[in-house]
Order: structure tokens, then C-alpha cells, then sequence
């Protein structure tokens, strides 16, 4: 089983046994909640990587990140890429679900810092295996984690940045959050994501 600061400042052979050592994970409280540990998935050595916010209830069930009606909206906006899930390496800041109960019901909230940080290693981890050339982060928690916690979706959206060993790391909305907008916002936010899209496209020389 994984403890807090077990791992800290050591790293693993394959990206299988990050898995592995993942799949046990007690580094923070989340695991109490019951659900399943959400890793990474996609192609262990693809150029692009995608970093999200935390498993979705769909995710949970299935335990294959951006499962649900998120995981539609990016599947649109890899293929503006040419490109597919299982080319890419979706991931996640944080492995479990974290959720909130109200009227008796759970409901996604954002991950608290000190989650994030605890699941940090195996992010780094996945970095340090998969070697991206372009890190697409979306929504502000995974600008914080990736950048740092001064980031704000607001003012870097749309620009490349310098990631954790120097990875470059490009912001843009979550797609859980294009789902919450009602027009005029949406149609914004839309093509806001196109031109993120672009430099992706741009960045990777993807035609």
C-alpha cells in the first residue's frame, strides 16, 4: 500500500508498475469514499497528453478516464486534431472522484490542494514515462497542478507555457465546464477552445 511520502523524490521502471503501485493508493483521504482508482489511459508514448481535473462519476464506474459526457466533447475536439483517444494520454490531477453529498446525493467538486498534492506523484510520474511533447491541461485545476497554484484560467488560457521539466503546457476550458454554458457564453467558449485547438495543431506541426 502507498503512504504518504513513501514514493516522494523516487520514481518507477515502467509506467505498469506506476499503475500498479496506483491501483493501492492512501496517499490522501480520498480513497475512503469507495471509489475505484481512475489512471491513466491511451498511448504510453503519445506526443500529446491530456490532463483533466479529477474522475467523473462515469469514469468511476467505468474506470477509464473522460468516460462520460465530457469524454464526448474531447473525443470533438481530438478529432479537430486529427486525432483520436487512443493516440493521446488521458489523465487526470487526481485518481479517485472527489464528491460532495447534498440531498443526500454525490456530486463532483473540485479537488482540494493538499489532494492534488498528494496525487502528484503519480502525474509526475506519467509525465516522466509517456515524455509528452505538449501537455493540453484542462480547467484551472490542472493549470495549478502543472503550472503552479498562481496559475488562473482566465488570463493564461491559451498560451504556452513551461510545465514541469519543461514539458510546454497549453490551458484551455474543461469540457464539464462547456457543458454547463448556455449561449451567448457557449458559442465564445467554443471558439476560444478552437484557437487553443489550433496551436495545439501548430505546436505538434499536426496536419
Amino acid at each position: 500500500m502507498t503512504q504518504p511520502g513513501l514514493f516522494d523524490g523516487q520514481s518507477f521502471a515502467t509506467l505498469d508498475a506506476v499503475r500498479r503501485e496506483a491501483l493501492e493508493c492512501r496517499r490522501c483521504d480520498l480513497w475512503r469514499s469507495g471509489h475505484r482508482v481512475v489512471f491513466g489511459a491511451g498511448d504510453a508514448g503519445a506526443r500529446l497528453m491530456v490532463v483533466g481535473e479529477a474522475p467523473s462519476d462515469a469514469d468511476d464506474r467505468t474506470g477509464l478516464p473522460f468516460s462520460g459526457p465530457s469524454g464526448g466533447v474531447l473525443d470533438a475536439w481530438l478529432a479537430e486534431l486529427g486525432l483520436s483517444r487512443a493516440q493521446v494520454w488521458l489523465t487526470n490531477v487526481v485518481k479517485h472522484r472527489p464528491t460532495v453529498t447534498e440531498n443526500g446525493r454525490e456530486k463532483n467538486r473540485p479537488p482540494r490542494t493538499k489532494e492534488a498534492a498528494a496525487c502528484a506523484v503519480w502525474l509526475a510520474e506519467e509525465l516522466r514515462h509517456v515524455r509528452p511533447e505538449l501537455v493540453l491541461a484542462l480547467g484551472g485545476s490542472a493549470g495549478k497542478a502543472l503550472i503552479g497554484r498562481d496559475f488562473k484560467i482566465t488570463q493564461q488560457r491559451g498560451v504556452v507555457l513551461t510545465g514541469p521539466d519543461d514539458v510546454p503546457v497549453l490551458a484551455t476550458f474543461h469540457p464539464a465546464y462547456i457543458l454547463r454554458l448556455e449561449p451567448p457564453e457557449l458559442q465564445e467558449a467554443e471558439r476560444l477552445v478552437l484557437e487553443d485547438l489550433a496551436l495545439v495543431r501548430r505546436t505538434l506541426d499536426v496536419r
